[in-house]
Protein backbone atom coordinates (compact mmCIF):
# COMPACT_ATOMS: atom_id res chain seq x y z
CA UNK A 1 0.00 0.00 0.00
CA UNK A 2 2.41 2.39 0.93
CA UNK A 3 4.37 1.66 -2.35
CA UNK A 4 1.21 2.55 -4.39
CA UNK A 5 0.40 5.70 -1.99
CA UNK A 6 4.07 7.07 -2.63
CA UNK A 7 3.76 7.01 -6.59
CA UNK A 8 0.65 8.45 -6.63
CA UNK A 9 1.76 11.27 -4.27
CA UNK A 10 5.09 11.53 -6.86
CA UNK A 11 2.28 11.44 -9.87
CA UNK A 12 0.09 14.59 -8.09
CA UNK A 13 3.41 16.36 -7.10
CA UNK A 14 4.80 16.48 -10.49
CA UNK A 15 1.70 17.48 -12.37
CA UNK A 16 1.14 20.26 -10.03
CA UNK A 17 4.56 21.49 -9.95
CA UNK A 18 3.53 22.38 -13.92
CA UNK A 19 2.38 25.15 -12.53
CA UNK A 20 5.63 26.89 -11.01
CA UNK A 21 7.47 26.48 -14.15
CA UNK A 22 5.51 30.16 -14.82
CA UNK A 23 8.84 32.15 -14.60
CA UNK A 24 9.55 30.29 -17.98
CA UNK A 25 7.17 31.83 -20.14
CA UNK A 26 7.94 35.56 -19.71
CA UNK A 27 10.63 34.89 -22.65
CA UNK A 28 7.10 35.56 -24.32
CA UNK A 29 5.29 37.67 -22.29
CA UNK A 30 8.65 40.14 -22.38
CA UNK A 31 8.84 41.28 -26.20
CA UNK A 32 5.12 42.32 -25.73
CA UNK A 33 5.63 44.32 -22.74
CA UNK A 34 8.52 46.16 -24.07
CA UNK A 35 5.65 47.49 -26.73
CA UNK A 36 2.85 48.06 -24.27
CA UNK A 37 4.69 49.63 -21.22
CA UNK A 38 7.66 51.16 -23.94
CA UNK A 39 10.56 49.42 -21.84
CA UNK A 40 14.47 49.04 -23.05
CA UNK A 41 15.91 45.15 -22.41
CA UNK A 42 16.66 45.61 -18.72
CA UNK A 43 13.28 46.96 -17.65
CA UNK A 44 11.38 44.47 -18.96
CA UNK A 45 14.06 42.10 -17.87
CA UNK A 46 13.37 43.10 -14.50
CA UNK A 47 9.90 41.33 -13.65
CA UNK A 48 11.95 37.97 -14.50
CA UNK A 49 14.49 39.15 -12.01
CA UNK A 50 12.55 39.90 -9.51
CA UNK A 51 10.25 36.44 -10.06
CA UNK A 52 13.61 34.50 -9.20
CA UNK A 53 14.14 36.86 -6.16
CA UNK A 54 11.10 36.13 -4.77
CA UNK A 55 10.99 32.30 -5.91
CA UNK A 56 13.85 32.15 -3.54
CA UNK A 57 12.58 33.69 -0.62
CA UNK A 58 9.21 31.96 -0.97
CA UNK A 59 11.42 28.45 -0.87
CA UNK A 60 12.84 29.91 2.35
CA UNK A 61 9.51 30.35 3.93
CA UNK A 62 7.83 27.36 2.66
CA UNK A 63 10.34 25.31 3.94
CA UNK A 64 10.08 26.74 7.11
CA UNK A 65 6.12 26.12 7.07
CA UNK A 66 6.63 22.40 6.21
CA UNK A 67 7.58 22.13 9.74
CA UNK A 68 4.34 23.02 11.55
CA UNK A 69 1.42 22.68 8.22
CA UNK A 70 0.90 19.80 6.03
CA UNK A 71 2.43 20.43 2.58
CA UNK A 72 -1.25 20.48 0.96
CA UNK A 73 -1.99 23.91 2.73
CA UNK A 74 1.14 25.46 1.65
CA UNK A 75 1.08 24.08 -1.94
CA UNK A 76 -2.48 25.67 -1.79
CA UNK A 77 -2.24 28.85 -0.03
CA UNK A 78 1.12 29.48 -2.09
CA UNK A 79 -0.49 28.55 -5.42
CA UNK A 80 -3.48 31.35 -4.52
CA UNK A 81 -0.65 33.91 -4.11
CA UNK A 82 1.09 33.51 -7.39
CA UNK A 83 -2.13 33.12 -9.19
CA UNK A 84 -3.40 36.55 -8.06
CA UNK A 85 0.00 37.94 -8.82
CA UNK A 86 -0.89 37.11 -12.46
CA UNK A 87 -4.51 38.70 -12.45
CA UNK A 88 -3.08 41.92 -11.07
CA UNK A 89 -0.69 41.71 -13.79
CA UNK A 90 -3.34 41.45 -16.57
CA UNK A 91 -4.77 45.00 -14.89
CA UNK A 92 -1.51 46.92 -14.72
CA UNK A 93 -1.72 50.50 -16.10
CA UNK A 94 0.12 51.17 -18.97
CA UNK A 95 1.56 54.39 -16.84
CA UNK A 96 3.07 52.78 -14.25
CA UNK A 97 5.43 49.61 -15.45
CA UNK A 98 7.03 49.05 -12.34
CA UNK A 99 3.67 47.20 -10.80
CA UNK A 100 5.10 44.31 -13.28
CA UNK A 101 7.38 43.61 -10.37
CA UNK A 102 5.26 43.41 -7.93
CA UNK A 103 2.56 41.62 -9.33
CA UNK A 104 4.57 39.02 -11.86
CA UNK A 105 7.85 39.48 -9.99
CA UNK A 106 7.18 39.62 -6.45
CA UNK A 107 3.53 37.93 -5.70
CA UNK A 108 3.66 35.57 -8.14
CA UNK A 109 7.48 35.12 -7.59
CA UNK A 110 7.08 34.26 -3.59
CA UNK A 111 3.30 31.70 -4.38
CA UNK A 112 5.63 29.78 -6.97
CA UNK A 113 8.62 29.71 -4.85
CA UNK A 114 6.98 28.33 -1.66
CA UNK A 115 4.77 25.52 -3.87
CA UNK A 116 7.91 24.61 -5.36
CA UNK A 117 10.17 23.87 -2.29
CA UNK A 118 7.13 22.22 -0.14
CA UNK A 119 6.38 19.89 -3.50
CA UNK A 120 10.40 18.91 -4.02
CA UNK A 121 11.01 18.58 -0.10
CA UNK A 122 8.06 16.32 0.12
CA UNK A 123 8.97 13.85 -2.70
CA UNK A 124 12.46 13.37 -1.30
CA UNK A 125 11.28 11.88 1.98
CA UNK A 126 8.61 9.73 0.19
CA UNK A 127 11.76 8.71 -2.17
CA UNK A 128 15.00 8.45 0.29
CA UNK A 129 16.07 5.28 -2.02
CA UNK A 130 15.42 7.21 -5.28
CA UNK A 131 16.08 10.67 -4.31
CA UNK A 132 17.68 11.74 -7.45
CA UNK A 133 15.11 10.29 -10.03
CA UNK A 134 12.33 11.46 -8.46
CA UNK A 135 13.54 15.25 -7.67
CA UNK A 136 13.99 15.14 -11.51
CA UNK A 137 10.96 13.73 -12.29
CA UNK A 138 8.95 16.32 -10.04
CA UNK A 139 11.29 19.34 -11.43
CA UNK A 140 10.81 18.62 -15.25
CA UNK A 141 7.03 19.16 -15.18
CA UNK A 142 8.02 23.40 -14.10
CA UNK A 143 10.26 22.68 -17.15
CA UNK A 144 7.82 21.12 -19.48
CA UNK A 145 5.51 24.32 -18.38
CA UNK A 146 7.77 26.24 -20.53
CA UNK A 147 7.42 23.92 -23.60
CA UNK A 148 3.66 23.40 -23.15
CA UNK A 149 2.88 27.21 -22.08
CA UNK A 150 5.13 28.60 -25.22
CA UNK A 151 2.98 28.15 -27.85
CA UNK A 152 -0.37 28.91 -25.95
CA UNK A 153 0.94 32.06 -24.29
CA UNK A 154 2.25 33.20 -27.94
CA UNK A 155 -1.38 32.41 -29.25
CA UNK A 156 -2.98 33.98 -26.49
CA UNK A 157 -0.94 37.30 -26.82
CA UNK A 158 -2.00 37.58 -30.30
CA UNK A 159 -5.22 36.83 -29.90
CA UNK A 160 -6.28 38.47 -26.90
CA UNK A 161 -3.67 40.94 -26.14
CA UNK A 162 -0.89 40.91 -23.00
CA UNK A 163 -3.50 41.25 -20.70
CA UNK A 164 -5.93 38.55 -21.64
CA UNK A 165 -2.90 36.04 -21.81
CA UNK A 166 -2.27 36.31 -18.36
CA UNK A 167 -5.89 35.84 -17.74
CA UNK A 168 -5.43 33.04 -19.38
CA UNK A 169 -2.60 31.50 -17.67
CA UNK A 170 -4.17 32.58 -13.92
CA UNK A 171 -7.30 30.68 -14.80
CA UNK A 172 -5.02 27.66 -15.75
CA UNK A 173 -2.49 27.51 -13.04
CA UNK A 174 -5.56 28.06 -10.50
CA UNK A 175 -7.33 25.07 -11.59
CA UNK A 176 -4.54 22.72 -12.22
CA UNK A 177 -2.82 23.61 -8.92
CA UNK A 178 -5.45 23.70 -6.53
CA UNK A 179 -6.81 20.18 -7.97
CA UNK A 180 -3.91 18.03 -8.13
CA UNK A 181 -2.22 20.16 -5.18
CA UNK A 182 -4.87 19.14 -2.76
CA UNK A 183 -4.17 15.26 -3.24
CA UNK A 184 -0.87 15.36 -2.29
CA UNK A 185 0.45 14.41 1.42
CA UNK A 186 3.29 13.92 3.72
CA UNK A 187 4.73 10.15 4.72
CA UNK A 188 4.20 8.91 7.70
CA UNK A 189 6.39 9.82 10.76
CA UNK A 190 9.82 7.25 10.68
CA UNK A 191 9.04 6.71 7.18
CA UNK A 192 11.78 4.50 5.70
CA UNK A 193 13.84 5.64 8.50
CA UNK A 194 16.17 2.63 8.37
CA UNK A 195 17.46 3.12 4.72
CA UNK A 196 20.92 4.20 3.99
CA UNK A 197 22.56 4.35 0.42
CA UNK A 198 26.04 2.97 -0.51
CA UNK A 199 26.32 4.47 -3.92
CA UNK A 200 26.19 7.96 -3.42
CA UNK A 201 27.94 10.21 -0.53
CA UNK A 202 25.37 11.21 2.04
CA UNK A 203 25.28 12.41 5.44
CA UNK A 204 24.39 10.38 8.48
CA UNK A 205 23.45 13.36 10.07
CA UNK A 206 19.92 15.24 9.81
CA UNK A 207 21.24 18.97 9.85
CA UNK A 208 18.74 21.85 11.25
CA UNK A 209 19.49 25.18 9.09
CA UNK A 210 21.84 26.79 11.86
CA UNK A 211 23.89 23.96 12.10
CA UNK A 212 24.01 23.65 8.46
CA UNK A 213 25.07 26.99 7.72
CA UNK A 214 27.84 26.75 10.15
CA UNK A 215 29.54 23.77 7.51
CA UNK A 216 32.32 24.98 5.38
CA UNK A 217 29.98 22.61 2.69
CA UNK A 218 26.82 24.98 2.82
CA UNK A 219 28.97 27.95 1.64
CA UNK A 220 30.43 25.93 -0.85
CA UNK A 221 27.70 24.46 -2.55
CA UNK A 222 25.36 27.82 -2.22
CA UNK A 223 28.64 29.95 -4.19
CA UNK A 224 28.75 27.50 -7.03
CA UNK A 225 25.18 27.10 -7.40
CA UNK A 226 24.83 30.86 -7.82
CA UNK A 227 27.82 30.65 -10.11
CA UNK A 228 25.73 27.88 -12.08
CA UNK A 229 22.79 30.33 -13.28
CA UNK A 230 24.16 33.48 -14.47
CA UNK A 231 24.43 32.02 -18.39
CA UNK A 232 20.49 31.09 -18.33
CA UNK A 233 19.60 33.86 -16.32
CA UNK A 234 20.90 36.43 -18.93
CA UNK A 235 19.68 34.80 -21.92
CA UNK A 236 16.03 33.60 -20.86
CA UNK A 237 14.20 36.64 -20.24
CA UNK A 238 15.02 37.91 -24.02
CA UNK A 239 15.28 34.54 -25.72
CA UNK A 240 13.08 35.23 -28.04
CA UNK A 241 13.87 39.19 -28.64
CA UNK A 242 17.87 38.27 -28.48
CA UNK A 243 16.85 35.35 -31.20
CA UNK A 244 15.08 37.65 -33.71
CA UNK A 245 17.84 40.08 -33.41
CA UNK A 246 20.32 37.42 -34.08
CA UNK A 247 18.47 36.75 -37.42
CA UNK A 248 15.69 34.43 -36.07
CA UNK A 249 12.44 34.92 -38.15
CA UNK A 250 9.67 35.29 -34.86
CA UNK A 251 8.40 31.56 -36.01
CA UNK A 252 11.73 30.52 -35.43
CA UNK A 253 12.45 32.19 -32.34
CA UNK A 254 9.14 30.76 -30.89
CA UNK A 255 10.15 27.33 -31.90
CA UNK A 256 13.49 27.77 -30.50
CA UNK A 257 12.26 29.30 -26.61
CA UNK A 258 10.49 25.98 -27.12
CA UNK A 259 13.57 23.73 -28.01
CA UNK A 260 15.40 25.19 -25.26
CA UNK A 261 12.15 24.28 -22.86
CA UNK A 262 12.38 21.09 -23.92
CA UNK A 263 15.93 20.74 -23.19
CA UNK A 264 15.49 21.97 -19.85
CA UNK A 265 13.07 19.33 -19.19
CA UNK A 266 15.67 16.64 -20.50
CA UNK A 267 18.41 18.11 -18.26
CA UNK A 268 15.81 17.93 -15.00
CA UNK A 269 15.30 13.98 -15.78
CA UNK A 270 18.52 13.40 -17.04
CA UNK A 271 20.99 14.95 -14.54
CA UNK A 272 19.40 13.39 -11.45
CA UNK A 273 18.97 10.28 -12.75
CA UNK A 274 22.55 9.89 -14.17
CA UNK A 275 23.96 11.32 -11.05
CA UNK A 276 22.50 8.52 -9.05
CA UNK A 277 24.72 6.41 -10.43
CA UNK A 278 28.27 8.03 -11.27
CA UNK A 279 28.08 10.73 -8.82
CA UNK A 280 27.13 14.42 -8.05
CA UNK A 281 30.54 16.30 -8.72
CA UNK A 282 31.38 14.81 -11.95
CA UNK A 283 27.94 15.43 -13.18
CA UNK A 284 28.21 19.04 -11.71
CA UNK A 285 31.50 19.81 -13.84
CA UNK A 286 29.94 18.72 -16.92
CA UNK A 287 27.51 20.64 -16.74
CA UNK A 288 30.01 24.10 -16.05
CA UNK A 289 31.53 23.23 -18.59
CA UNK A 290 28.89 22.63 -20.78
CA UNK A 291 27.76 26.41 -19.67
CA UNK A 292 31.12 28.08 -20.67
CA UNK A 293 31.37 26.76 -23.69
CA UNK A 294 27.35 27.64 -25.24
CA UNK A 295 27.22 31.22 -23.12
CA UNK A 296 31.11 32.33 -24.50
CA UNK A 297 29.56 31.03 -27.79
CA UNK A 298 26.68 33.36 -27.84
CA UNK A 299 28.66 36.80 -27.99
CA UNK A 300 28.75 36.37 -31.53
CA UNK A 301 26.30 32.99 -33.11
CA UNK A 302 23.54 34.25 -34.94
CA UNK A 303 20.83 31.58 -36.61
CA UNK A 304 21.04 27.65 -36.23
CA UNK A 305 24.22 28.25 -33.79
CA UNK A 306 22.40 30.78 -31.37
CA UNK A 307 19.71 28.15 -31.13
CA UNK A 308 22.08 25.19 -30.40
CA UNK A 309 23.85 27.05 -27.82
CA UNK A 310 20.77 28.51 -26.41
CA UNK A 311 19.41 24.68 -25.98
CA UNK A 312 22.27 23.72 -24.44
CA UNK A 313 22.38 26.34 -21.84
CA UNK A 314 18.44 25.56 -21.18
CA UNK A 315 19.83 21.94 -20.48
CA UNK A 316 22.49 22.76 -18.03
CA UNK A 317 20.13 25.21 -15.94
CA UNK A 318 17.89 22.36 -15.88
CA UNK A 319 20.09 19.80 -14.91
CA UNK A 320 21.19 22.44 -12.02
CA UNK A 321 17.95 22.93 -10.80
CA UNK A 322 17.39 19.19 -10.37
CA UNK A 323 20.91 18.11 -9.02
CA UNK A 324 21.56 21.20 -6.33
CA UNK A 325 18.08 19.75 -4.25
CA UNK A 326 19.55 16.65 -4.22
CA UNK A 327 22.94 18.08 -3.26
CA UNK A 328 21.78 19.59 -0.40
CA UNK A 329 19.88 16.36 1.13
CA UNK A 330 22.89 14.13 0.14
CA UNK A 331 24.59 16.47 2.68
CA UNK A 332 22.46 17.68 5.32
CA UNK A 333 19.68 15.19 5.34
CA UNK A 334 15.78 15.42 4.30
CA UNK A 335 14.62 16.06 7.83
CA UNK A 336 14.70 19.84 7.05
CA UNK A 337 15.27 19.52 2.97
CA UNK A 338 12.83 22.11 2.58
CA UNK A 339 14.24 24.71 4.89
CA UNK A 340 17.74 24.15 4.13
CA UNK A 341 17.20 24.06 0.44
CA UNK A 342 15.38 27.03 0.30
CA UNK A 343 18.12 28.75 1.80
CA UNK A 344 20.57 27.55 -0.45
CA UNK A 345 18.60 29.03 -3.21
CA UNK A 346 18.79 32.85 -1.52
CA UNK A 347 21.84 33.10 -3.67
CA UNK A 348 19.86 32.05 -6.81
CA UNK A 349 17.58 35.31 -5.79
CA UNK A 350 20.53 37.67 -5.48
CA UNK A 351 21.85 36.11 -9.16
CA UNK A 352 18.61 37.33 -10.31
CA UNK A 353 18.13 40.77 -9.83
CA UNK A 354 21.98 41.59 -10.45
CA UNK A 355 21.43 39.88 -14.06
CA UNK A 356 19.54 42.80 -15.81
CA UNK A 357 22.71 45.04 -14.01
CA UNK A 358 24.75 43.12 -16.57
CA UNK A 359 22.19 43.31 -19.77
CA UNK A 360 22.55 47.07 -19.26
CA UNK A 361 26.06 47.30 -19.63
CA UNK A 362 25.82 45.02 -22.72
CA UNK A 363 25.67 41.39 -23.86
CA UNK A 364 29.05 40.62 -24.89
CA UNK A 365 30.39 41.88 -21.18
CA UNK A 366 27.22 39.76 -19.32
CA UNK A 367 28.39 36.88 -21.09
CA UNK A 368 31.80 36.58 -20.63
CA UNK A 369 31.25 37.15 -16.35
CA UNK A 370 28.60 34.41 -17.20
CA UNK A 371 31.44 32.19 -18.33
CA UNK A 372 33.72 33.26 -15.80
CA UNK A 373 31.25 32.48 -13.44
CA UNK A 374 30.69 29.03 -14.54
CA UNK A 375 34.76 28.80 -14.31
CA UNK A 376 34.02 29.48 -10.55
CA UNK A 377 31.43 26.93 -10.15
CA UNK A 378 34.08 24.29 -11.42
CA UNK A 379 36.55 25.16 -8.44
CA UNK A 380 34.32 25.26 -5.69
CA UNK A 381 32.51 22.03 -6.95
CA UNK A 382 36.18 20.25 -7.02
CA UNK A 383 37.01 21.16 -3.34
CA UNK A 384 33.65 19.93 -2.18
CA UNK A 385 34.69 16.95 0.11
CA UNK A 386 31.77 14.28 1.14
CA UNK A 387 30.42 15.29 4.36
CA UNK A 388 31.42 14.02 7.56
Amino acid sequence: MKERNRYFVLAMAAVTNFCYGCAYIWTVFQPEAKLRFGLENAAANRPFAFFMLSFTLGGVLSGKLQQHVAPRLVVLGSNLLMCLGFVLTAFVPVEHPALLTVTYGILSGFGAGAAYNALVALVQKWFPDRRGLVTGITICSAGASGLIMTPLCNGCIKSLSFSGAMLVVAGLYLVLGCLCGSLVTAPPAGYMADYHPTHVAVSSRQYSAGEMMRTRQFYLITFAYMFALPAYFLINPMMKSLGVERGLSEAQAVAGVMAAALLNVAGRLLVPWISDRLGRKPMLVVLFVVNIAAIAGLIYARGALFLALVVCIAFAYGGYCAIYPVVTADYFGSKNAGLNYGIVMTGCGIVSVLCPFLTAVGNAFSFVTAAICSVLGIVLTLVLRKPE
